[in-house]
């Protein structure tokens, strides 16, 4: 299972400003793309393993924080990986590199688990235990992105 999952995008003019300069809640956008990305790549869909069980994955806090800028056409390079891992939550960190390596933004995402019906928060071990011995065994790392 990768530790690290790199999804490349192409910056698209609609995730600019009128300068055609990435705008800021464009990388938040990323971070959910790449998410779902190292999770699908560990073999976790979703749909059918979140979604289809009755369990909602929300997010309760997102950082960003910006080092360079990204104009349209640029490559982006998004790092996701999986920081933090509870029966009742996730965290992500990720990193935006443009095509020559250069550190662009890196951030953070954290995630509770939720029964998709009530919103209330749920320990998934007891609520999906086949689910959760699969999320037990994603890779957990804890370097900090920006070193």
């Amino acid at each position: 299972m990768p530790e690290r999952v790199v999804t490349t995008l192409e910056v698209r003019w609609g995730e600019c400003d009128p300068a055609g300069i990435v705008y800021h809640p464009s990388y938040i956008d990323w971070f959910s793309i790449a998410r779902m990305h190292f999770l699908k790549e560990n073999g976790i869909h979703y749909m059918s393993d979140f979604h289809d069980r009755g369990v909602t994955v929300v997010v309760t806090d997102v950082a960003c924080h910006y080092r360079k800028a990204l104009r349209a056409e640029d490559v982006a390079h998004v790092t996701a990986r999986l920081v933090e891992m509870s029966r009742a939550r996730l965290a992500f960190r990720y990193e935006v590199t443009n095509g020559s390596g250069d550190l662009c933004a890196w951030g953070e995402t954290r995630h509770a688990f939720v029964d998709r019906d009530t919103l209330r928060p749920v320990n998934l071990g007891k609520f999906a235990p086949e689910l959760w011995g699969r999320l037990a065994d994603l890779p957990v790392t804890t370097a900090d992105p920006t070193e």
